[in-house]
């Protein structure tokens, strides 16, 4: 691997994947406020009697099975928060992009211009309205939508061969899905 092509794949690593600093601000601003709930409860519990009496007297009039269930509550919304931030951290965090590198480039695309591209194929072979084609661009799937005019009917096969032929020729490799709407629109 020559030293170009491990910044492609450095660069492109970084832009089909999403950053996550938010998530990180998101749980570090959590993690202060919780954290100083915790000091400024702390301190006043140590600080102010009546407090503590009130709190005591508070869960003192709970009876036995509510007792029991703050603290397993308090257990399951902790368990979920990490569980959560668990998905957060090791889940990718994939951006609506496919990349592809040569000998001599990179290359980046939008799956919104893959889409674009399969519906104007597909709309130009089939003779629909551009406008009545739908695809939608998935990490493994393309789904392309078609509703045709009412009373007029549409090749699948030239449809699916359309997409075939988008994908070949950008070469990005998915599976086409194509439906045609059993109902179709008056013109």
């Amino acid at each position: 691997m020559t030293n170009e092509q491990a910044t492609y794949r450095r660069v492109l690593r970084r832009e089909t994947h999403a950053p996550r600093t938010i998530p990180a601000t998101v749980v570090a601003s959590i993690g202060v406020v919780l954290l100083l709930a915790a000091l400024v409860g702390g301190a006043w519990w140590l600080i102010d009697e009546a407090f503590r009496d009130a709190l005591a007297r508070w869960y003192g009039a709970l009876d036995a099975p509510a007792q029991l269930a703050v603290p397993i509550g308090v257990g399951v919304a902790l368990v979920v928060c990490a569980i959560v931030l668990l998905a957060l951290a090791l889940l990718p965090g994939r951006r609506a992009r496919r990349s592809r590198t040569t000998e001599r480039s990179a290359l980046l695309v939008d799956d919104g211009v893959i889409a674009d591209s399969v519906a104007q194929a597909v709309a130009r072979r089939t003779g629909v309205d551009r406008g009545r084609v739908a695809v939608t661009v998935g990490r493994r799937m393309v789904a392309v939508r078609i509703t045709p005019t009412s009373g007029i009917p549409v090749d699948v096969g030239a449809a699916d061969a359309a997409v075939n032929d988008v994908l070949t020729g950008i070469g990005f490799a998915a599976t086409p899905r194509v439906s045609v709407e059993p109902d179709g629109v008056i013109a």
